[in-house]
């Protein structure tokens, strides 16, 4: 749908706005940061003259030590990740073979999800469409999705006291709105009503998070046009669902431009994707 020049006066409006907190925040960050940096050497070295305590005051003097430390590195990955979200890297979108991206991306975190006894699954839609995305940036989604999952399956156990099988189904599909991503855990799920609230700046349920991932998350969807939804299931978990407009126009890496077929788009991206210029992959269900 083409934006009216009230929608792009608004958007022109909210980047203006974005970059001015953006170095608003790397200022203050940089203040905040530089005593927090010399607090936990400060920590550190007291740990070091705890030697020298009578034994019987040692290991509170360093508990209180080690929590002090705690909270400071705790305070200074919120500070990280608001300086994430205030200024993100500059976007460079590429058409993309989402079910390839996908395939990379859950053998990559396969070996963790093994590690912690939940199963991984794709469900991979035929012959899609290409998406524009920014690879690093949408990396940084997915992969994002996959931890609050598997975090929340491992919450899950904790709260069980039978044997649970974790799971997280990773899907693509295509329709008459765009093609969609579908990441879906079996763990504690998200309380009704607060569906919305998940991508509210500094919202979050957990002893240490920043309530800054998916928020971050949803900016970079909305940035490549896209939206982020949360759907209700009739079974325990959370079914996050991405959509993304089909790449009707591709602007590939040589240069050229193009809109094209279904099949010729598909065809250009195996090429740029192969050194020699074969088709090698195929495309089908995981």
């Amino acid at each position: 749908m083409k934006k009216t020049k009230r929608d792009q006066d608004e958007e022109k409006s909210r980047e203006e706005r974005l970059a001015y907190v953006g170095v608003l925040a790397a200022g203050l960050i940089h203040e905040i940061k530089t005593p927090l940096h010399a607090i936990l050497l400060t920590v550190q070295m007291l740990v070091e003259d705890a030697e020298r305590l009578p034994p019987d005051t040692r290991p509170r003097f360093e508990r209180r030590c080690r929590r002090v430390h705690g909270e400071v590195k705790s305070l200074a990955r919120m500070l990280d990740a608001f300086l994430s979200f205030a200024r993100p890297p500059k976007s460079d979108p590429t058409p993309t073979d989402l079910n390839h991206f996908i395939r990379e991306l859950v053998d990559f975190a396969k070996p963790e999800m093994d590690e912690s006894g939940i199963i991984l699954e794709t469900n991979l839609a035929q012959d899609m469409y290409p998406v524009v995305m920014d690879k690093n940036q949408f990396t940084h989604v997915v992969l994002n999705l996959l931890k609050n999952a598997r975090e929340s399956i491992e919450a899950s156990r904790e709260q069980s006291e039978e044997d649970f099988e974790g799971r997280i189904i990773v899907a693509t599909a295509e329709d008459e709105e765009g093609i969609s991503l579908v990441i879906q855990d079996n763990g504690v799920g998200i309380s009704p009503g607060d569906e919305e609230k998940v991508f509210e700046f500094f919202y979050t349920t957990k002893p240490k998070g920043t309530g800054l991932g998916l928020a971050m998350v949803q900016r970079t969807i909305e940035e490549h046009r896209g939206t982020i939804r949360v759907e209700h299931i009739p079974e325990p978990g959370a079914r996050f669902v991405i959509t993304l407009p089909r790449g009707h126009f591709l602007e590939f890496s040589d240069g050229s431009s193009t809109q094209p077929t279904r099949e010729s788009a598909r065809m250009r991206l195996r090429k740029q994707a192969t050194p020699d210029n074969t088709t090698t992959s195929q495309e089908g269900n995981d």
